[in-house]
């Protein structure tokens, strides 16, 4: 397995979205979501996860359910969002995570 060589959670996103059964279990938002928990985690929150001017991963999870109009309450997580709105399909929550990871940084770029 190849070693991610960043920190940085932007980049190592990028890196999953290209090889994701390298980092995962398997290809889908259950083991993305449970991979990013454990990031945080290890990470603490800290500023050391971004580069200078990178939103927050915890703005892009509350965007997400605020665009959803499948969620059930902020309290919903935002994979169980994605799981809805592709009607259950992992692998499919998984591609519309970085479809809209893609359109919120652009968003907070612009």
């Amino acid at each position: 397995m190849k070693v991610i060589s960043s920190n940085k959670i932007y980049e190592i996103l990028e890196v999953i979205r290209r090889k994701p059964h390298f980092y995962l279990t398997s290809k889908s938002i259950t083991s993305l979501q449970n991979f990013l928990n454990g990031y945080l985690l290890m990470a603490g929150f800290s500023n050391d996860a971004y580069n200078s001017g990178d939103p927050k991963i915890d703005d892009f999870k509350y965007w997400i359910l605020n665009k959803s109009s499948t969620q059930d309450g902020v309290g919903n997580p935002y994979s169980n969002t994605l799981l809805l709105e592709c009607k259950g399909d992992e692998e499919l929550a998984f591609e519309r995570f970085f479809e809209y990871l893609d359109e919120f940084r652009k968003l907070k770029n612009d």
